[in-house]
């Protein structure tokens, strides 16, 4: 998609590549082109330490990438002229741009500023993070620094260092107003009772463990109304009755179940939320992290496309807590169990301690799949390694496939019916759409991008 062009060609040939190869036109920029490293090594620290620091689930997981993703673009902000901070788009954005830093297109230096905005906002939104996870991020970000010394001067490099901890500090000031500060210290609500009644969700095998984030569709998203832009409409009605639809999809399910092929037990443990395993928006920004590098993007290119997916992933994550916990529906092992009869039936993987209905696994890759089809097209053949070592390399023919596998995991695992699955890929598509018309770019006639 993207080729090394002789300098007097850049400008030019970038732009008909990519108006070529994509639906939209975000990133043709000639200079300065700035490595990704600084940001892809970044958010491969984020990743690694979302397994290892207590309470960073699926969903606290998801809104850090979305306030990484945010300092990240608006650390390169102030060295692109037809760039513009994000602020004033944002959902209750005007109160951060009143706290971030006025950069007036200083010439800081990019790479730098990245690195120092990066280190700051990831030790802060990891609060509770062990001191060997700290420490790994003192090194790399000292790492980076002295990289950059032969590359710009000394104040430069301090101040662009500078102005990347303001705006760290500020977005994180920021966060904690959204209604997930520190929500990895408070899983579970004690106050919170859930409902009961017929088709009701209860607690689940093995752990039987209370509901966990029940009040997190109440905090702030990224895009405005994006909660009801893609707002989950009224699940099939409850049944017990054998010839109700409600009934046979159990059914179908717990049939499905007796009949899983190897190859089915390795697509639902590669996407599954296992101790060996990445989370789901980790998972997704690791394909995007092999793809920016894969393909070459610049520091600017890479920083709007982490600032997109970023805001992707937190907002479907929001969008679909708020469905569950407004439903509160039955899992399938419940129903399987009590109402098919089949006391011992076991789902591949344990089911996660909140409602069924919608799919997150769905929603939440659905949402991914939108702004990466977006940023690198419709039909990229692409391969992800995450687990290469694990459960081997999985090929895909676009990302919707990619979404629709992630997705269908659940069904084979018995964690999720179709019906959830498909409507979470539906939902999921219209997270990413908003996230994408968001206007990059200070000139209006091209909403969607950064150039």
């Amino acid at each position: 998609m993207k080729k090394i062009l002789n300098t007097g060609s850049l400008l030019v040939c970038v732009i008909i590549v990519f108006l070529a190869c994509k639906k939209n036109d975000p990133f043709p920029r000639p200079a300065p082109e700035h490595h990704s490293d600084v940001a892809t090594e970044w958010m491969k620290m984020q990743m690694r330490l979302t397994m290892s620091t207590p309470g960073f689930n699926s969903i606290v997981a998801g809104r850090s990438f979305g306030y990484s993703g945010l300092t990240l673009y608006e650390a390169v902000v102030p060295g692109l002229p037809q760039a513009k901070s994000l602020a004033e788009q944002l959902n209750g954005g005007n109160a951060l741009k009143l706290l971030l830093p006025n950069a007036d297109k200083h010439s800081y230096y990019a790479p730098a500023s990245v690195n120092a905005a990066m280190a700051a906002i990831i030790r802060s939104l990891f609060g509770n993070t062990s001191p060997a996870n700290l420490k790994s991020v003192d090194s790399l970000e000292e790492s980076f620094k002295a990289g950059f010394a032969a590359k710009a001067g000394n104040k430069n490099l301090a101040e662009s260092a500078w102005f990347g901890k303001k705006l760290a500090s500020a977005i994180f000031e920021w966060s904690k107003t959204d209604g997930g500060h520190e929500a990895y210290l408070h899983v579970t609500s004690p106050s919170y009772i859930p409902p009961t009644g017929p088709g009701k969700w209860i607690p689940t095998p093995p752990a039987f463990g209370a509901p966990i984030h029940p009040g997190w569709g109440s905090n702030r998203s990224f895009i405005p109304g994006v909660p009801g832009i893609a707002a989950a409409p009224a699940p099939m009605e409850y049944s017990e009755q054998t010839n109700s639809a409600y009934y046979q999809q159990a059914l179908e399910l717990y049939n499905l179940s007796q009949k899983l092929t190897k190859e089915d037990t390795t697509i639902v443990r590669f996407w599954a939320d296992l101790p060996v395993n990445y989370n789901v928006p980790a998972h997704a920004t690791g394909i995007l992290n092999q793809l920016i590098i894969l393909k070459k993007f610049n520091l600017n290119e890479a920083a709007l496309a982490y600032v997109q997916h970023g805001f992707a992933l937190s907002d479907a994550v929001l969008t679909v807590f708020k469905g569950k916990y407004t439903y509160n529906t039955k899992r399938p092992v419940s129903y399987i169990r009590s109402v098919l009869n089949h006391p011992q039936w076991n789902t591949v993987i344990p089911t996660p301690p909140h409602p069924e209905y919608p799919a997150a696994h769905a929603l939440v890759s659905a949402a991914s799949a939108a702004v990466m089809e977006n940023l690198f097209g419709k039909y990229l053949n692409f391969t992800d390694h995450t687990y290469d070592n694990l459960y081997g390399a999985r090929t895909f023919k676009s990302f919707d496939e990619y979404a629709k596998e992630a997705g269908h995991s659940r069904v084979l695992g018995g964690i999720h019916y179709p019906s959830s699955v498909k409507l979470g890929l539906e939902l999921g598509k219209k997270v990413g759409d908003a996230v994408v018309d968001l206007n990059y770019n200070n000139n209006s006639n091209h909403h969607k991008s950064f150039d």
